[in-house]
């Protein structure tokens, strides 16, 4: 049923708003979200997605889903020109601003495990992360999210910190860049691997820039190339936890 007054249930008044496009001759709904997000339209946009999540779609499926389907497409429009660029510009932040606001609808557990992660060095990619600690908040863990461009060493120093109050059960990194710092980045992020699996720290790898990385060393780390095989893995790792 569509939303009549948001405010009522805390959410944000743009949900009863209704775009002025003609969507009514698509449909696939993704179809519809990409030429909201490809128009510019942050209202619809965000009416769109707030209402599928709200009919029962969870953020993963939302992630592989609309969202990705959007960015694989208009992700390819700067060939075509300085517009390409604007509209993709301009749907990465509307992006972000939606999933920030769908966090803020997920329940938060106090009592959940700690998670911490974010994009490597030279990854400048800001929602894979975001998107990252929706799905984990969703599944109840405590999730802080470092953002995009965070070198390893901040990585380590948040993990094997001797405070055990902000030491992680988790973490994840995002890699979807390897190129800027080459081999060296490479090698880092192996030697970080190895010692979460050391430490008994369960480290989680995703992006499509996984596949460079020589994980000989420590094939134990699982990686994953969607949102909604990472929830999967999630849950079932809290399941195994106990």
């Amino acid at each position: 049923m569509p939303v009549v007054r948001p405010e009522v249930l805390g959410l944000p008044g743009a949900v009863a708003a209704t775009p002025e496009i003609d969507l009514e001759t698509l449909d696939n709904p993704n179809e519809a979200f990409l030429e909201l997000m490809r128009r510019g339209h942050d209202l619809g946009a965000r009416n769109h997605l707030l209402q599928r999540f709200l009919d029962g779609e969870p953020i993963a499926a939302l992630g592989d889903g609309p969202i990705r389907e959007s960015f694989d497409r208009i992700g390819e429009l700067w060939h075509d020109g300085p517009e390409g660029i604007l509209i993709e510009h301009r749907a990465t932040e509307i992006c972000v601003s939606l999933v920030i606001e769908l966090t803020k609808m997920v329940r938060q557990d106090d009592g959940g495990p700690r998670a911490i992660g974010g994009a490597i060095s030279g990854d400048d990619y800001k929602l894979p992360p975001l998107l990252t600690t929706a799905v984990l908040q969703e599944h109840g863990f405590r999730a802080v999210n470092l953002g995009p461009n965070t070198p390893v060493e901040v990585f380590e120093l948040a993990c094997f910190t001797d405070d055990p109050a902000q030491r992680p059960d988790f973490v994840w990194m995002s890699i979807n860049d390897l190129h800027q710092d080459g081999t060296d980045l490479n090698a880092r992020i192996v030697d970080f691997a190895a010692r979460c699996v050391d430490e008994d720290l369960t480290l989680v790898i995703g992006g499509r820039a996984t596949g460079g990385l020589d994980l000989d060393r420590v094939p134990s780390i699982p990686g994953h190339g969607a949102m909604t095989e990472f929830a999967t893995f999630v849950e079932g790792w809290k399941t195994r936890r106990g």
